[in-house]
C-alpha cells in the first residue's frame, strides 16, 4: 500500500530587502508589524513560485537570494531583494530601515526567529562576498549589465522582464526576455563545476544539438544562451516527438564518435566498459558494508552471494557490450524528458553536468525507461522507439546486434549510473542514510536485472 502523500502547501515567510539591504519590507496592522508570508504548493520550483506570488502579495518584482534550510526552530523562509526600488508597494506594506527594524516588533515569535536568523545570515554573506556571487544583494542588476553587453553585437535588448527558476549562493538560472527571443544565464558551482567546460565544449563540437552559446561568465562560472524553441519532452507524451529525440540522441553519438579524448578533457566522465569492469569489486564491497549496515526489516538486504552474482554478471555483461564493438561516445547520465527541447526541425539535449563518455546504449536505456514511465509499456512503441534510435546506426551494426547489446544493457546502465553518479564519490563517512538507502536500492534492481539475465539464458539452452 502506498504511503499517504503529504500535499498541503509550504508557507514561506519573506524577507524582502531593498537598497543593499538597508530596508525591508514589513506588512502592518494597526501598531502590529509582521513579515509577509506566501503558500507554495509542494512540488513546484520554489524560487520560481516566491516571486510570482511576492507580486501578487505586494506588488513589488523581487528576485531570491536564498532560502535558508528550514529546522525545528526556524520555519520555511526566503531572503528576497527587490529588483526595482521605484516598485510601489501596495497598502498596508512599509519600507522601514533594516538596522532600526527590532524583532520584538515583530507580532508573532516565528516572525522574530526569522527575522533574526535571516538578519544574522544577510551580514554574513555581505561580509563574505567570495562565499557565492548569488546570495549578495545586487547581483542581478550586475548580470543584466553583463548580459546586455553580450547582446548589444546581435542588436538584441533586454526588455527587464525575467523569471528566477533556482537561487543559491553558487547556482543561478534566469531566463532573461529581450526584444526578440529570450535569453538563459545559468551558473553552476560545486561540486558542478566541471558543466561550464563541458557544456562550452559540447557546444563547439555539436552546435545543432545543444542551445546557442553567447557568453561565458568566468567570475561566476556561467553561461549565456539563446532559448530554443519547442517544448521539453515532458510536456507531452506524443510518440512522434519520442521517436524523433531518440533519433537525434544516436545522431549526436555518431557524430561525437573520435571526440572522448577532448570530451574528457572538457571534464565529461569516464565511464568507458574497461573502467567500468575496475570498479565493480570496489562497488560490492560498498555493497557489502552498505546491506550489512542496513536496519529495517524490509525489503530484505541483499546476501553476500547475491551480491556475488551481481558482481561477475556485471563483469560478464560489461566485457559482453565491449565484444560487440561499440565505439565510445558522449552520453548523458541524466537524459529525463525535462533534459530534451523537441521541435519540428531538431531535438536538443540540456544539463550537462552529467555529460560522459561511454557506451552508447546505456545513455539509451535511461532515456528508454523515461520513455516507458511517461508513454506507455506497449510493446509496438517501445519497439518503435529501438528502431528510431538504431536507425542512425544502421552504416555500422546491424539491427540483430543491436538486440543482442540491448539485453545487456540495462543492468550496465544503472552499474555507470551508480559510479558516476556524484553520490557515490562522497566524501561523507558513514554516508547519510538516505544515500545509502538509495544505494542498496540500486543494488537491489541491479539484482533483479541478473536474474532475469540468468532466466533467459536458461530458457535458451532449454
Amino acid at each position: 500500500m502506498d504511503r499517504a502523500r503529504n500535499t498541503a502547501p509550504d508557507t514561506y515567510r519573506l524577507i524582502v530587502i531593498r537598497r543593499n539591504a538597508s530596508q525591508v519590507l514589513l506588512l502592518t496592522r494597526g501598531s502590529a508589524r509582521s513579515l509577509p508570508s506566501v503558500d507554495i504548493p509542494q512540488g513546484q520550483r520554489i524560487v520560481e513560485q516566491l516571486g510570482a506570488a511576492l507580486y501578487a502579495l505586494c506588488g513589488c518584482h523581487g528576485y531570491c537570494l536564498f532560502v535558508p534550510i528550514p529546522t525545528l526552530a526556524l520555519p520555511h523562509c526566503a531572503v528576497m531583494e527587490v529588483f526595482d526600488p521605484r516598485d510601489i508597494a501596495s497598502a498596508g506594506i512599509l519600507w522601514r530601515p533594516l538596522d532600526g527594524v527590532t524583532c520584538s516588533s515583530m507580532e508573532s515569535a516565528e516572525d522574530r526567529a526569522v527575522m533574526e536568523k535571516s538578519i544574522e545570515e544577510l551580514d554574513f554573506r555581505l561580509r563574505e562576498r567570495n562565499r557565492g556571487p548569488f546570495s549578495r544583494p545586487g547581483w542581478l542588476p550586475d548580470l543584466l549589465e553583463w548580459v546586455q553587453e553580450q547582446l548589444d553585437p546581435l542588436s538584441l535588448r533586454l526588455t527587464g522582464a525575467f523569471t528566477q527558476l533556482n537561487a543559491s549562493p553558487v547556482f543561478s538560472l534566469i531566463r532573461l526576455e529581450t526584444d526578440d527571443s529570450a535569453v538563459w544565464f545559468k551558473a553552476a558551482g560545486g561540486p558542478n563545476c566541471h558543466e561550464l567546460p563541458v557544456t562550452s565544449c559540447i557546444a563547439r563540437l555539436f552546435p545543432e544539438y545543444v542551445p546557442e552559446l553567447l557568453g561565458v561568465h568566468t567570475d561566476w562560472n556561467g553561461w549565456l544562451t539563446r532559448d530554443v524553441p519547442g517544448r521539453t519532452l515532458d510536456h507531452g507524451n506524443e510518440l512522434p516527438s519520442w521517436l524523433a529525440a531518440a533519433g537525434d540522441l544516436a545522431r549526436l553519438q555518431v557524430a561525437s564518435i573520435g571526440k572522448q579524448v577532448k570530451l574528457l578533457e572538457a571534464g565529461c566522465e569516464d565511464l568507458k566498459l574497461p573502467r567500468l569492469i575496475e570498479e565493480v569489486g570496489p562497488w560490492i564491497e560498498c555493497m557489502r558494508e552498505l546491506m550489512a549496515g542496513q536496519r529495517k526489516q524490509t525489503p530484505a538486504p541483499l546476501t553476500n552471494s547475491e551480491l556475488t552474482l551481481i558482481g561477475d554478471y556485471l563483469k560478464q555483461a560489461c566485457s559482453l557490450l565491449a565484444g560487440f564493438g561499440f565505439p565510445d561516445t558522449l552520453g548523458h547520465l541524466d537524459l529525463n524528458p525535462g533534459n530534451i527541447l523537441v521541435s519540428p526541425k531538431r531535438s536538443v539535449f540540456l544539463d550537462w553536468a552529467e555529460g560522459c563518455v561511454t557506451s552508447p546504449l546505456l545513455s539509451f536505456e535511461y532515456f528508454h525507461e523515461h520513455f516507458q514511465h511517461n508513454c506507455s509499456n506497449n510493446t509496438q512503441a517501445t519497439e518503435a522507439l529501438a528502431a528510431a534510435y538504431s536507425l542512425p546506426w544502421q552504416p555500422l551494426f546491424s539491427s540483430n546486434v543491436f538486440k543482442k547489446a540491448m539485453v545487456l544493457s540495462p543492468l550496465v546502465a544503472i552499474f555507470a549510473y551508480a559510479v558516476g553518479n556524484y553520490i557515490l564519490r562522497s566524501t561523507e563517512s558513514p554516508l547519510q542514510p538516505s544515500v545509502a538507502g538509495y544505494l542498496r536500492s540500486l543494488a537491489r534492481r541491479m539484482h533483479r536485472e541478473t536474474v532475469q539475465i540468468e532466466e533467459r539464458s536458461q530458457r535458451c539452452l532449454a
